[in-house]
């Protein structure tokens, strides 16, 4: 009886496992996000909170603001680290969405009208973010972007379930802006699967699929997005030409080049 006591008050002290704790290091201040945000805080990251498939994790994201999720699926991701999926229990259209690897994790917590992020933020230690959205940039999802043909009648008649394949290419900027390949990567991850988390919940068929991706080495960036998207687009310039090979090799049907360039 006495052992058995024992037993029920160990399991009724244990607490659901935190996925964050304070630390004293300082971030790398040339590795990480640019956004505007409306709070911030440097944490060190318990990755074995994901791995071990706790049913519950404590998101103690900031002091005010401290979450529950609740684990749907621990999956491979995209370019072959992990995926942790979640909801944040008692809100019902909400997501959590870890993409992790070799000690660096990136990811996306969305509940209500708020979206924290989580990002490597250098020197072993990482940044949550709560983003301030009115400062990001629109959509172009009002009427004024709609186009109307007749082909419009046939075309909604479509069935199937169409995937379109991505090749995915980043300057060398933009992989030390987030910390390195590792955290390149994670990136990756979250792109490709929040993507296509959206077209299922606009009730679309349509998937993304990655096929390739790897870095732009030797190309330095131009001052302008529309530099940098010609650079990616002539074939023949001297400057990134390779794209163009590997992509009929790999039968790409999109290229995508993510780069450090902040302009909108």
């Amino acid at each position: 009886m006495i052992t058995l006591l024992t037993t029920i008050i160990l399991g009724c002290t244990q607490s659901t496992p935190q996925l964050f704790a304070d630390t004293h290091i300082l971030p790398d201040a040339t590795v990480g996000s640019q956004h505007q945000t409306l709070a911030t805080r440097t944490v060190a990251v318990d990755l074995d909170v994901l791995l071990r498939q706790h049913a519950v994790i404590n998101l103690n994201v900031f002091a005010n603001t401290n979450l529950s999720a609740r684990l749907v699926s621990l999956e491979t991701s995209p370019t072959g680290g992990d995926l942790w999926r979640g909801k944040v229990i008692g809100h019902g259209n909400s997501t959590v969405l870890f993409a992790f690897r070799d000690n660096s994790v990136m990811g996306t917590i969305r509940y209500e009208d708020k979206m924290i992020q989580l990002e490597y933020a250098g020197n072993g230690v990482h940044r949550l973010l709560l983003v301030d959205q009115s400062k990001l940039p629109s959509c172009g999802n009002d009427l004024s972007h709609s186009i109307k043909t007749k082909a419009d009648a046939v075309a909604n008649t479509r069935t199937g379930n169409p995937e379109i394949t991505v090749m995915v290419v980043y300057t060398t900027e933009s992989k030390n802006s987030v910390g390195g390949s590792p955290q390149m990567e994670n990136k990756i991850d979250i792109a490709i699967t929040e993507t296509n988390d959206s077209f299922t919940d606009s009730g679309l068929s349509h998937r993304v699929e990655l096929v390739y991706y790897d870095e732009t080495v030797g190309y330095t960036e131009a001052s302008t997005f529309g530099g940098i998207l010609d650079d990616l687009r002539i074939n023949g310039d001297g400057k990134i030409d390779w794209v163009h090979d590997v992509r009929n090799q790999v039968q790409a049907d999109m290229v995508d080049l993510i780069c450090d360039n902040y302009q909108y």
